[in-house]
């Protein structure tokens, strides 16, 4: 595993390599050793599989900070003003005229 997580990390800093023919690719797999099974991976691109050969699941996080209680409290008065305004600003209804 530990030849494959070096590989990958040589492929990414290495454009020309990444950005290489396959031929050039499955050449410098060969030279680290890499297994068949996750060569070919590699060289398909295929991420699921190769998480899969490797045991690793994708870890994806994010933080959110939250609101604080008076912009909450200031965003209700904003929209409060805006949906007002918004009723002044209209122009009167005209009366429909039936035939």
């Amino acid at each position: 595993m530990s030849n494959v997580i070096e590989f990958l990390e040589k492929l990414g800093s290495d454009a020309r390599l990444f950005q290489g023919a396959k031929d050039e690719i499955a050449l410098a797999l060969a030279d680290a050793k890499i297994e068949a099974t996750a060569g070919e991976a590699i060289l398909a691109r295929n991420v699921e599989e190769l998480h899969a050969l490797l045991k690793v699941v994708p870890l994806c996080c994010f933080q959110t900070v939250p609101r604080r209680p008076d912009e909450e409290e200031e965003e209700e008065e904003q929209e409060g003003e805006e949906g007002e305004e918004s009723e002044t600003d209209a122009p009167p209804s005209k009366p429909s005229k039936k035939a």
